[in-house]
C-alpha cells in the first residue's frame, strides 16, 4: 500500500479554517464524516483534537487503520465503518463535525439526512464545517457538463465522473450557495468562504465553498 505522503493529493483543502475558529475554544472532540483514508483526521489530531473518522467504504477504513501504523501515528484516532445517514453515536456526542467533499457524492434525498444526523450528534452550540464544490458556470468545461449530464443525472449541477474508457465512476454535485444554506437551516452560519478547488480526476478548476456553522438550540 502506498504511504500517506505518496498518495494522490485531495483537491479539497484541509480544515485549517475550523482549527483557527476553535483556537482558544474548549471544543476538543471532532467527528470527521466521510473520512476516507484519514487525511483530515490526522491533521486535526496533530492540532491537538480528539478525532473519530467514519466512512461507508470499508476499504478506506482499512486503509486509514493501516496508515496509523505505517506512519507511526498515535492510535488515539478511531476509524469506524459507518453510514453517515445513520451514525452510530448517541445524541450530543461531539463538539464539531467535519464533512469535506461528502455531500457532493450523495443524492439530493440523502443530503438532508446526513446533515440531520450531524445535527443530532453535535453538542449544544456545536460546530459543523463543510467544504464543497460550488456551481461554476464561468468555467466552460463545467458549463457544458452541467447541460449535457443533466440528461443523465436529472439534476442540474450533478455531473458524471468517468474513467479513461468512458465508464461512469460516480456522480458529483456542484452546489449553488443557496443549496448549502438551505441544508444548514438548523445552524447559524458563522463564516461562508469561497476558494478555488480542482477536480479529483481531471484537474479542472471549480468554485469551492468552506462553511463554518453552529448548531442552533431551543
Amino acid at each position: 500500500m502506498k504511504s500517506w505522503g505518496e498518495r494522490k493529493p485531495y483537491t479539497i483543502p484541509l480544515p485549517a479554517r475550523l482549527v483557527n475558529a476553535l483556537e482558544g475554544n474548549a471544543a476538543k472532540c471532532i467527528l470527521d464524516v466521510g473520512c476516507g483514508y484519514g487525511r483530515a483526521c490526522f491533521f486535526l489530531q496533530k492540532k491537538g483534537f480528539n478525532v473519530v473518522g467514519v466512512d461507508v467504504d470499508k476499504s478506506q477504513i482499512i486503509s486509514a487503520q493501516k496508515e496509523v501504523k505505517s506512519q507511526g501515528l498515535s492510535d488515539e484516532t478511531d476509524f469506524l465503518l459507518n453510514d453517515a445517514k445513520r451514525l452510530c453515536f448517541p445524541d450530543s456526542s461531539y463538539d464539531a463535525v467535519t464533512m469535506l467533499g461528502v455531500l457532493t457524492l450523495v443524492s439530493r434525498f440523502e443530503r438532508p439526512q446526513i446533515i440531520s444526523e450531524a445535527y443530532r450528534v453535535l453538542k449544544g452550540q456545536g460546530y459543523i464545517f463543510v467544504e464543497e464544490f460550488g456551481r461554476t458556470w464561468e468555467n466552460p468545461v463545467y458549463a457544458k457538463r452541467y447541460r449535457d449530464d443533466f440528461k443523465v443525472t436529472g439534476e442540474l449541477g450533478t455531473i458524471t465522473v468517468k474513467d479513461e474508457t468512458g465508464k461512469i465512476l460516480l456522480l458529483g454535485h456542484h452546489f449553488r450557495r443557496k443549496e448549502i444554506l438551505d441544508l444548514l437551516e438548523d445552524f447559524q452560519v458563522i463564516d461562508f468562504g469561497e476558494d478555488t478547488f480542482t477536480s479529483y480526476y481531471h484537474r479542472n478548476w471549480v468554485r469551492g465553498y468552506a462553511i463554518l456553522a453552529q448548531k442552533r438550540t431551543g
